[in-house]
């Protein structure tokens, strides 16, 4: 069995539509009533009152701007809520095929440059007092100049405008170092806001070294298995695993509150491969074999769906799955109502 892990730490919000267009309410208030912009907010781990769910939904576009250019070796891009004195309300990805990026630091302090052309960003992250980064969330983040106790620090700035004082949080979803403390791998995402902690939100993902890792659903409101679901999961909230060779695999995910499931066969007579199949609940001559499921809501019959293969690779020596980038479409029992999926593990 391959095995993977990212350690458990905590729950994993889930933004849904309405949420989305609450926070595009909030944005345009923040152009005429700033200080109105963090009217939706909810209570974490005891953390100053955040936009958490505005916080998550910037995090998550972040995350998306990244996706496209995770193959590259570094990669740093952002998206800010209008009203962000630092991003200014943009999103932007930049990529070592059109930036100089450049990180450094070890378990305890990480620093980001990035260059593109006038355009300049500075990262500062550095852990709690007496703690080390690891793969989990790092929440209460206070300016590096007017850090109190054991606080972490967060410090993100853009052509010279930069918080004079802040609240974030750091989420570490991948992280390893060598022998000597030096930063080999890093998938990390971060949320600051600027002298207020209901401030407009800023957010930032970094991706040194590493591929994907993560698990995205989005269901309709009357599909069996999600029951509507709309939620993403990364390293710092989830444990995935991923087994078995081209005549079939399984994957897990298990995290927030959540375990999920997924079995995946060729159709008979083939190898899993790049490529889009239909599904069925068995393979045969034209379909692939596939189910979406946690424990609690298992889909009596898999009726119609879609499985997209977009990478798939294995060890050449033993031809064990080692990596896998897949997108379905799931339906239950001849329902029009379908469950969605995104199977990001290191592919």
């Amino acid at each position: 069995m391959i095995f993977v892990a990212a350690r458990s730490a905590g729950g994993e919000e889930s933004y849904d539509s309405a949420a989305t267009h609450s926070c595009r309410r909030n944005s345009e208030r923040a152009r005429a009533e700033p200080a109105r912009v963090g009217e939706s907010i909810i209570m974490e781990r005891g953390m100053k009152q955040l936009p958490v769910r505005c916080a998550g939904i910037a995090l998550a576009a972040a995350a998306a701007l990244a996706a496209p250019a995770a193959s590259a070796a570094t990669v740093f891009s952002f998206t800010s809520q209008a009203g962000d004195s630092v991003g200014l309300g943009e999103s932007k990805v930049y990529t070592e095929a059109d930036s100089t990026i450049s990180l450094s630091g070890d378990s305890r302090h990480i620093i980001v440059r990035v260059e593109d052309g006038s355009d300049n960003w500075y990262v500062s992250l550095g852990a709690p007092v007496d703690q080390k980064f690891e793969v989990r969330r790092f929440l209460d983040a206070e300016n590096p100049t007017r850090r109190t106790g054991r606080a972490p620090y967060v410090y993100l700035a853009n052509n010279g405008r930069r918080c004079d004082d802040a609240w974030g949080e750091i989420r570490i979803q991948q992280f390893e170092t060598d022998a000597d403390d030096n930063i080999t791998a890093l998938e990390a995402t971060v949320l600051q806001h600027c002298d207020s902690a209901t401030a407009p939100v800023l957010a930032a993902v970094i991706r040194h070294n590493v591929e994907p890792l993560s698990l995205k659903l989005d269901g309709d409101p009357g599909d069996f298995v999600g029951e509507g679901i709309d939620k993403t999961y990364y390293g710092d909230t989830t444990l995935f695993q991923l087994w078995g060779d081209a005549q079939g695999a399984g994957y897990t995910a298990s995290g927030s509150r959540d375990r999920w499931s997924a079995e995946l066969y060729p159709p008979v007579g083939q190898a899993l491969h790049v490529g889009t199949y239909a599904i069925a609940e068995t393979a045969d001559a034209s379909h692939a074999g596939f189910r979406f499921e946690r424990p609690t809501r298992r889909c009596p019959q898999i009726s119609g769906g879609t499985l997209e293969l977009k990478a798939v690779e294995f060890d050449p020596a033993t031809g064990a799955m080692t990596g896998l980038h897949a997108e379905f479409v799931q339906r239950c029992d001849g329902s029009s109502e379908a469950l969605r999926g995104t199977i990001r593990y290191q592919a």
